[in-house]
């Protein structure tokens, strides 16, 4: 009896293990497909020209506050104990005003992330729909990207449907744009009129600097005239009283 259950439980084991059927594998190498779409490299595009203006922006920031130091150390000697504290107490405003700044553009939660988010991701998503699509086509159990997380040591080619995904997504793009018309003339003209457009905003940050430095320059030199203005009253005081 023992030996009849024995041989039952091999039985059910060994069925089982001929139904299940192998699990059917995909590869694809997101880095190559994204690679591969205008779409991704505009996207790309257009947020390094975000970033390198925000660059440009703390590279500004920075030389004016060098600016305001060197300044300090050349007038220093000339300069009373208040108006030292007041330089001080503005190049501290401003030092923290970039490092605000700064972190407001490039910290962890910064403003490149958003961007990313909205320029990247949507396009992301685009090829991920698509290899669900494939995967419910093809009957695909699994399907790993090989330039993530995932280690794969070594697939055969026939595994690989980076091209198929990227052919299905070529696909689509030329199906949507059949009614669209394309005007590579205007294309350029928009890039040469945002172009302009950012060089006058350069401009106008750099004049607003400027003006901003002046005015600065401006205060200083006024308090130091009503400084000498009382110091020589009272010197003239103290003469007359000695007379």
């Amino acid at each position: 009896m023992k030996n009849l259950i024995i041989f039952s439980v091999i039985i059910l084991l060994s069925q089982n293990l001929f139904s299940q059927k192998s699990e059917r594998i995909g590869i694809i190498d997101m880095e190559y497909i994204l690679s591969q779409m205008d779409e991704y490299k505009l996207a790309n595009e257009q947020l390094d020209e975000k970033m390198s203006n925000w660059k440009d922006e703390i590279e500004l920031r920075s030389k004016y506050i060098l600016k305001l130091k060197d300044s300090l150390d050349l007038e220093k000697p000339l300069l009373t104990k208040e108006l030292i504290e007041d330089r001080l107490s503005e190049i501290e405003f401003e030092q923290k005003s970039l490092e605000d700044y700064t972190e407001k553009r490039f910290g962890v939660n910064g403003d490149w992330v958003v961007q990313e988010l909205l320029l990247i991701k949507p396009i992301q998503d685009q090829v991920l729909n698509v290899v669900q699509k494939i995967a419910k086509q093809r009957k695909f159990d699994k399907i790993f990207d090989q330039s993530a997380d995932a280690i794969v040591l070594y697939s055969e080619k026939k595994y690989d449907i980076s091209e198929l995904v990227l052919s299905s997504l070529l696909r689509d793009k030329k199906i949507s744009e059949l009614n669209l018309e394309f005007d590579d003339n205007k294309l350029n003209s928009e890039k040469e009129e945002k172009k302009k457009l950012l060089e006058e905003k350069k401009a106008e940050k750099e004049k607003e600097f400027k003006s901003r430095r002046e005015l600065i320059l401006k205060q200083r030199e006024e308090k130091r005239k009503a400084y000498q203005k009382k110091r020589d009253s009272l010197l003239n005081s103290r003469k007359k009283q000695k007379n």
